[in-house]
């Protein structure tokens, strides 16, 4: 396991999440079935919900933040 790996809770499906770059601290929750990849984080949610709806990622596809105490909050689709 790396050293900076996060795991988090969405905060919208309690699906747990694994963080491995904060970066900007915007995620969606979101991987690809078919890669495992995370989905981008800055996706609108027209196309997040195409990719649930699709049934193509695992995870619900809405918006969060992580916050810098490492707290995770809903946000909107920025």
């Amino acid at each position: 396991m790396a050293d900076n790996l996060l795991i988090i809770e969405c905060p919208h499906c309690k699906q747990s999440i694994e963080v491995l770059a904060l970066n900007c601290r915007i995620f969606r929750c979101g991987v690809f079935k078919n890669t495992n990849q995370q989905i981008d984080p800055h996706l609108n949610e027209a196309e997040c919900k195409n990719l649930k709806n699709n049934d193509l990622i695992y995870g619900c596809g809405k918006p969060f933040q992580i916050t810098d105490n490492n707290s995770v909050i809903i946000c909107g689709y920025i």
